[in-house]
C-alpha cells in the first residue's frame, strides 16, 4: 500500500508522513507487540516521540510512539 500511497501524496505536495503507534511499556505483553513499530522502521520512518503509559486499552496502560518519514523537500 505504501508504495502507491507515497508517490500519490508527493504529487499532492505532502512532505511529511506521520504514524502514531501503541506499544507495550514492558517487553512481554499478551495483547500487543512491536510489529507495527518495526514495520514502519522498515519503511523508513524514524521515532520522534515516546509517551509512556499514555494509552489505556485491554484494561492496562501502554505507551504511544510517534514516527515520521520525510518524503518531499521543503521549499
Amino acid at each position: 500500500m505504501y508504495q502507491h500511497l507515497e508517490p500519490a501524496l508527493k504529487k499532492m505536495g505532502i512532505i511529511n508522513l506521520y504514524a502514531s503507534i501503541t506499544v507495550p511499556d514492558d517487553q512481554d505483553d499478551e495483547y500487543l507487540d512491536h510489529n507495527s513499530e518495526n514495520f514502519h522502521k522498515h519503511l523508513g520512518f524514524k521515532t520522534i516521540g515516546y509517551f509512556r503509559s499514555s494509552i489505556h486499552k485491554f484494561n492496562r496502560w501502554y505507551g504511544m510512539i510517534f514516527m515520521e518519514k520525510i518524503i518531499g523537500e521543503y521549499n
